[in-house]
């Protein structure tokens, strides 16, 4: 069960929300029912639609951060939802011919590791470490509220299936992990929705901790070729749906 905890409140209004999955002190939530992630995206939704009521927000980003290398302040799991008074450089992505690089990746077969219903599961061409994955729906749609039903629950599936991949691909355990759902900001009906699955192993029991190109320039050296990554992923995929579904 999804509930709310206030955030940082400012005169023009409350811009920060934190998301708690649940009572339990030890449950992330990917180790949670798949029910739970989809009330997970209702609320970053719902909870978005009320940030863009405020004029001053341009871009809401709403994350979770799994395992002690992101330095979380709070130990009971939970995820964070927060209204931006500017647009973040990496928000939207456009290939090089300034069309959407979300459709353009989609056709790449070599790159998905799923498409079930409305959605689907890759591993991007421009993956800064090796097992990150984009959840996305198929369809072109700016943000979380312009989903249908079927969509939404398409999606709200294939992050808690990919959540089990980053478990399966680590010998069992589940790595530290970033979650990142990147809806369009205001207004801006040229951006596709997608969430961004960044686990931190490269292997079944090593992590892929950034260095100093990552840091210094932002320019990550991934080890494992996405095309490979991909396959890893497909091969556990049978293996994951039949723990859950």
């Amino acid at each position: 069960m999804i509930a709310l905890d206030q955030g940082v409140a400012r005169p023009q209004g409350q811009l920060h929300w934190v998301l708690v999955y649940g009572s339990s002190h030890s449950q992330r939530l990917g180790e949670l029912p798949a029910e739970v992630t989809r009330q997970f995206l209702e609320m970053v939704s719902h909870k978005t639609s009320d940030l863009f009521g405020n004029p001053s927000v341009k871009a809401v980003f709403a994350f979770e951060s799994v395992g002690g290398h992101f330095g979380p302040t709070v130990a009971h799991p939970h995820g964070q939802l927060v209204g931006l008074p500017f647009v973040p450089r990496r928000l939207t992505l456009t290939s090089d011919a300034g069309s959407c690089a979300v459709c353009d990746s989609a056709v790449e077969q070599e790159l998905t590791v799923a498409m079930p219903g409305h959605a689907l599961i890759q591993v991007p061409p421009w993956a800064r470490l090796p097992f990150e994955m984009i959840i996305a729906p198929k369809a072109h749609r700016p943000d979380l509220a312009s989903l249908s039903l079927d969509e939404a629950a398409s999606l709200a599936d294939c992050l808690h299936t990919g959540l089990q991949l980053c478990r399966s691909t680590y010998g069992g355990a589940m790595p530290p992990y970033l979650i990142n759902v990147m809806q369009a900001p205001r207004g801006d009906s040229s951006h596709h929705l997608r969430i961004e699955l960044v686990p931190l192993h490269k292997d079944m029991k090593t992590l892929k901790r950034p260095g100093g190109m990552e840091l210094g320039l932002g320019v990550y050296l991934n080890p494992l070729p996405p095309e490979v990554a991909a396959g890893i992923l497909r091969e556990a995929l049978p293996g994951v749906r039949r723990c859950w579904t």
